[in-house]
């Protein structure tokens, strides 16, 4: 577990204010929020889906600055974007924490998962993860936008705003398999994908 500081925060506050310029340059504005209640009413109004668990203002306590989402505007005000992360302690390693936990968080809303794999595949990386963990999920663009430099920048600027606020041991997040084989997360920065070992089957009424 981290003990220190970002060996270099200059250089990260950098990296960051350029990639900031880099997307009004699009034509496109990136905010932060912290406020999880607006992040939902937020995602229902833009893709007709409830938040996730992960960040479902109703199940999970969020004060203590352990959340925040980002928004991505264009120049007409309509917002295009979004994305949000978490931190979490674990003491344990992510691969034992992560199902139980996600399945808890549904239980919360009254929802019932059923993990049809009850552990990753042996050597997967998450067995080996544990302490400040952040959780990055909800990552959208709007389909209309065809320039992919978009969505890098945005997630990479979103990666590196949790890096400089928390400054985790690690950062975790899921994604399907066309998002993961296309190469879009190792572009923002990802270092490290393996098939994900969440597998879930609702349970039947």
């Amino acid at each position: 577990m981290r003990n220190h500081g970002l060996r270099d925060p200059l250089g990260t506050a950098r990296v960051i204010a350029s990639l900031a310029d880099e997307l009004e340059q699009l034509g496109y504005k990136p905010a932060t929020h912290d406020d999880l209640a607006t992040f939902g009413t937020t995602k229902l109004a833009l893709r007709q889906e409830k938040a996730s668990p992960y960040f479902d203002s109703a199940v999970n306590a969020s004060g203590g600055g352990r959340f925040f989402w980002m928004s991505l505007t264009d120049s007409a005000g309509a917002m295009v974007g979004l994305q949000a992360f978490r931190i979490d302690s674990v003491d344990s390693s992510l691969a034992e924490w992560a199902p139980s936990y996600t399945i808890g968080l549904y239980m919360r809303r009254q929802e019932i998962l059923v993990p049809m794999h009850p552990s990753p595949p042996l050597g997967s990386i998450s067995e080996r993860i544990n302490g400040r963990l952040v959780y990055h999920g909800e990552i959208w663009i709007n389909k209309a936008i065809r320039n992919r430099r978009v969505f890098e920048a945005f997630g990479r600027l979103g990666l590196l705003l949790a890096l400089i606020r928390w400054n985790p041991d690690a950062v975790w997040g899921l994604a399907s398999q066309q998002m993961a084989t296309h190469g879009h997360f190792t572009r923002i920065g990802y270092g490290y994908l393996e098939r994900g070992f969440f597998r879930w089957q609702w349970e039947a009424d």
